[in-house]
């Protein structure tokens, strides 16, 4: 739709709010080109308006730009250079004060407060030829991305301030912290089912990009996964996939392409384009030129922070070892190459095919040493462009919810279950399995009774363990090679971690990987050995250290309510 797609001018619901103010502090003469709330609220169009600014704080830089794996160095699957100010994240360091972390708290309260403007104006617009159908699809719209938005902040700070109205009275803002189940109960769920009750099941033309009823179904499925609410997750699943309106494209590249948007595949993506509006997009995006109040970015700087120097990047995040040997896990019968969706994902030094539209033995061996083993390639234009240029803006949709990932949690709420479904769960991962042409785990089990430990490092301990396809052994296969492997860099892995009690579990064990490799690269000289499979050249990025010693789940599985905040929120 031409009002997702090209969001122009995010109406900035800044400009058109009600707000309650002391008339004393101001003059009381009105400007007769300002739009105030007493005026806007008239038709259909200007409910369409309001909720584009809705839509467009999806672009935001923390909820679907580079914000997300900055927040991620905290998981298995992001790190960066010492040389970075971004060790901190990766250390569990990470100040209350910290600027991403404001950004993190405050971007989905954006999109909150445009959300509940449009609710609670919405039914009060008095309108003839505004009918109660086009009326409930708006109001479901809005409903579904508030959840979203309240989703995301419940799961990064482990609850939020709670608020259904935009009236911004102190009483309705200021206001205790309410706990990830009572957000869930009282906004999140009651939004999702309005929204599935009267979503369509598709939108065409100009109109791609809304919110479906498949979008709120799956999103309620994933909050009822995150609330281990098992059985009704893998319902909403069911009942999703019963209706057909999705299937897996064959190349997994497609879900990370400018050209192939809204695909089979895509059940929710945020749209990009670095042709209108490039503006600042590592700031608030409602934010162009640097004054407040412009018009919104349609574009996405991710790309700047994946490659190195010499592809026009900073090379400030970078696949953990652990990343880069479990993606290389993923093997097709018979061959040495790698899979689909590892080409896909990740440029290690030994990389098949193109990048920046050049081979392996194109490139110096620079942009693989200093320990950096492999480059980020997912949400990068590697396919099309020669590098990323001086601005790195990048028009590549961010698909927030695509089927690969529904399947996933499907399997994973049926093998959470008090009856574990094995063999359907085996089903749904191996169709992913299917599509990347890598050995299933049919296959695996058919020759032999077991499947392989994948995320186990072979570098660090020779050889993998072969389990039995239990539900526990299936469920940690799940969690440590298929989500990690098809789903890395997607914005996911530290909510996964959490939500699954393993932080702890994960750090250990990546900390015994990471000695074994350090005493190994210290008896060759100290040099790197330049072994396979990751080739570490020229020094060791250490990833576990100081995150190992640091780590208490109380303190960091969420991040910290920003100090601003708590100075302006009295009820905090």
């Amino acid at each position: 739709m031409k009002n997702i797609k090209n969001i122009i001018y995010l109406l900035a619901v800044v400009g058109f709010i009600a707000t309650s103010c002391d008339e004393d502090a101001f003059l009381h003469e009105v400007n007769p080109n300002a739009i105030s709330a007493d005026i806007f609220w008239e038709n259909q169009g200007d409910a369409e308006a309001a909720l584009t600014t809705v839509y467009g704080a999806l672009q935001f830089y923390t909820i679907s730009g580079a914000g997300l794996g900055f927040s991620n160095l905290r998981s298995d699957m992001y790190a960066t250079n010492t040389f970075t100010p971004w060790v901190s994240w990766n250390d569990l360091n990470i100040s209350d004060n910290h600027a991403l972390i404001g950004q993190i708290y405050a971007e989905p309260y954006i999109g909150i407060f445009r959300a509940n403007q449009l609710i609670n104006n919405l039914p009060d617009i008095d309108d003839p030829n505004f009918d109660e159908e086009d009326k409930n699809a708006i109001m479901a719209q809005a409903k579904f991305l508030r959840a979203v938005y309240y989703f995301k902040t419940t799961n990064d700070f482990g609850g939020a301030v709670l608020t259904t109205s935009a009236s911004g009275l102190k009483e309705d803002i200021h206001l205790p912290f309410s706990t990830i189940q009572q957000v869930t109960d009282s906004v999140i769920i009651p939004d999702l089912e309005f929204a599935v009750a009267n979503l369509p099941k598709k939108w065409e033309g100009e109109n791609l990009g809304r919110a479906t009823w498949g979008a709120a179904k799956a999103m309620l499925g994933k909050t009822y996964l995150y609330n281990k609410e098992f059985e009704k997750a893998a319902k909403e699943f069911e009942e999703l996939l019963a209706e057909g309106l999705y299937s897996l494209v064959p190349d997994p590249l497609d879900n990370f392409k400018q050209d192939t948007e809204f695909n089979a595949e895509s059940i929710f993506e945020v749209p990009f384009n670095a042709e209108y509006n490039g503006g600042t997009p590592n700031n608030l995006a409602f934010q162009v030129d640097n004054t407040a109040g412009g018009s919104g970015t349609e574009t996405v700087n991710i790309t700047r922070f994946y490659v190195p120097e010499a592809l026009g990047g900073y090379r400030t995040l970078l696949p953990t070892y652990f990343a880069h040997e479990v993606i290389l896990s993923d093997s097709i019968s018979g061959s040495t190459d790698h899979s689909s969706r590892i080409n896909a994902s990740i440029a290690p030094s030994n990389f098949e095919g193109l990048y920046y539209n050049k081979t392996s033995a194109d490139y110096p061996t620079k942009p693989w040493s200093f320990g950096e083993t492999a480059y980020i390639k997912k949400y990068t234009n590697w396919n099309w462009q020669e590098n990323e240029g001086g601005q790195g803006r990048s028009s590549i949709n961010y698909r927030m919810i695509r089927l690969a990932d529904v399947y996933l949690m499907y399997a994973e709420a049926l093998l959470s279950q008090a009856t574990p479904d094995v063999a359907t769960a085996i089903v749904y991962i191996d169709n992913v399995r299917k599509r990347a042409g890598v050995v299933t785990l049919h296959d695996y089990i058919d020759a032999n009774g077991t499947i392989p430990q994948l995320h186990v490092s072979r570098e660090a301990y020779g050889s993998r363990p072969e389990v039995t396809p239990t539900a526990a052994n299936v469920l940690t296969h799940l969690r440590m090679v298929e989500r990690p492997i098809e789903l890395c860099f997607e914005g996911s892995r530290w909510n996964d971690l959490v939500r699954w009690g393993i932080v702890r579990e994960m750090l250990d064990e990546q900390k015994k990987v990471e000695d074994i490799r350090v005493a190994r690269f210290a008896t060759n000289g100290g040099s790197g050995d330049n072994a396979a499979p990751l080739f570490i050249r020229g020094t060791f990025r250490l990833d576990y250290v100081n995150n190992v010693e640091a780590y208490n789940s109380a303190t960091h599985d969420y991040l910290p309510i920003p100090t601003l905040e708590i100075q302006l929120n009295n009820g905090l």
